[in-house]
């Protein structure tokens, strides 16, 4: 009994000790992590667009081509649009940091003359278009590492020809290969089934949120959009964040006109709904199988420890995790606690088959007893 205990403390003590020393490692080494974890989710893009290309009957190599000069296409033109919009912006700050100071300044009337002062050299301290400057900063100089992204999808790609190979020749049990097959896939569907249905939601709340800003003619409305796009890849509360930028922004715009800016809010707001609360949810997370409280928490760790990169990759990290757990007997109690639904990830087909046959059998015989 004595022994048992032992046992139990040592295990959950090199538990705890190999998080700590993984956490030290994820953080210490983020640099060269998170450039390495975007590029495999790069390169498996790529070879995702590359085999839906095949299903049109081109050769491997036009394909692959095709699929690369999708993406450099792409992302060439969101450069392009949004980075002309944003050197407007840029541009006019000090007109709009002029109207913010008007506005403030019809309100300072209401407060004592000490008070006014004290708010006045304040608000001269702050300067709006150091602070959007520095942001752009920040932005640029994640855009910096594409050409580390870049080299490690270029060796990614270079090795992925021969991976299955290496497995075959490194697993020689023929369940155990089924198995890391079967893991494998597994990570790959639910990684394009997650980055897939997201894309395409937020491609849509992108149209519609300019579509929207557009009829009630605010400036930058592209700009805003696709920053509504981005933060949309961020699960919960960012989607309210999106929002708020472009309704702050009218408030500025349309010299503090309260109607406009309801109406515009009341229009988002119903744009953000109709996607993110009923059609999301419909695709998404019966197929992911992560609890909403996972996927907060996570969220959370994820976002202290890479900031908004890994905000946004805390979702597929969290699946990955998920799978891994559910297929390893010891840590299968995790991943029961992680999931939504016990019976999607945690067990293999014929286990459910076996526990929805005695789940009928019981209730058979509950209702034939009465």
């Amino acid at each position: 009994m004595f022994k048992k205990e032992a046992n139990a403390m040592l295990n959950f003590s090199l538990f705890i000790i190999t998080g700590f020393i993984v956490f030290y490692i994820l953080y210490v080494w983020a640099s060269l992590i998170i450039p390495f974890i975007i590029a495999v989710l790069f390169s498996f893009a790529i070879i995702w667009l590359s085999n839906f290309y095949k299903k049109f009957k081109l050769p491997a190599f036009i394909s692959f081509t095709l699929s690369l000069a999708t993406y450099i296409f792409i992302f060439w033109w969101i450069w392009r649009m949004i980075g002309s919009n944003v050197s407007e912006l840029n541009a006019s700050l000090p007109f709009y940091q002029d109207k913010i100071y008007n506005i403030i300044s019809q309100f300072l009337d209401y407060f004592p003359v000490s008070l006014q002062e004290k708010m006045i050299s304040g608000l001269n301290n702050i300067d709006i278009a150091s602070i959007f400057t520095s942001v752009l900063d920040t932005v640029t100089s994640i855009f910096s590492s594409a050409w580390i992204i870049l080299f490690y999808v270029m060796f990614i790609l270079l090795e992925y020809r021969f991976f299955k190979d290496k497995l075959n020749l490194m697993i020689t049990d023929a369940s155990k290969k089924k198995e890391v097959f079967e893991i494998i896939d597994k990570v790959k569907n639910d990684i394009k089934s997650y980055f897939v249905i997201k894309t395409f939601v937020s491609l849509w709340v992108w149209i519609l949120s300019y579509l929207i800003m557009i009829a009630f003619w605010l400036n930058f409305a592209i700009f805003w959009a696709f920053l509504i796009f981005i933060l949309n890849f961020i699960p919960n509360i960012w989607s309210i964040i999106a929002v708020a930028f472009p309704i702050m922004f009218s408030l500025i715009q349309f010299s503090w006109d309260l109607y406009a800016t309801i109406f515009l809010l009341a229009f988002m707001v119903w744009a953000q709904v109709l996607m993110w609360n009923i059609v999301e949810p419909k695709f998404m997370w019966n197929k992911l199988n992560l609890s909403p409280l996972v996927i907060i928490v996570s969220l959370w760790f994820w976002g202290s420890l890479w900031w908004i990169v890994g905000m946004l990759l805390s979702v597929p990290i969290m699946v990955i995790i998920n799978i891994l757990f559910a297929k390893i007997p010891a840590t299968r109690p995790i991943a029961i606690l992680l999931s939504e639904k016990w019976d999607l990830q945690v067990y293999g087909d014929d286990e459910i088959v076996k526990i929805r046959r005695n789940i009928i059998k019981k209730v058979k015989e509950k209702f034939s007893k009465k």
